[in-house]
């Protein structure tokens, strides 16, 4: 890990490993999202959570994040986004490292500073309820 992600960050596992504990983070925030937001049938709810868990909407919401994160932060999405990954063949790789890095860094955030995931799931809420460019 580099100086700057580790002036804030600990022995924390492989990328790879934060960005699969990420994918699961922000699986748990958009679905309480969802029910947040009223949904209830249950097609509502996957439509709402898969419009964005998709790797472009990860990506987008990433650049809503990026001016908010520090060096730290951004060296942990770098990490994240360098690790191997496989992509479907419909897949677009650079979307799907970038939404990688992204998962990598709620990962970290989930294990050694769940304060600082609140401040980014704050900012998050209200451009995941109406995105730019969102249908409605």
């Amino acid at each position: 890990m580099s100086e700057a992600a580790d002036s804030a960050f600990h022995n924390l596992p492989h990328p790879r490993a934060l960005a699969f504990l990420g994918d699961a983070v922000f699986e748990l925030f958009l679905r309480e999202l969802a029910v947040a937001q009223g949904l209830s049938q249950s097609r509502d709810l996957h439509d709402f959570t898969t419009r964005h868990a998709k790797a472009s909407a990860q990506v987008a919401l990433f650049h809503q994040l990026k001016p908010h994160l520090t060096e730290a932060e951004l060296e942990l999405v770098r990490q994240g986004r360098n690790v191997g990954v496989g992509t479907g063949r419909r897949s677009d790789q650079a979307a799907h490292r970038q939404a990688t890095g992204l998962e990598a860094l709620l990962g970290a955030l989930a294990l050694q500073q769940p304060s600082r995931l609140s401040e980014l799931w704050a900012l998050a809420r209200p451009w995941l309820f109406n995105p730019p460019g969102a249908e409605g």
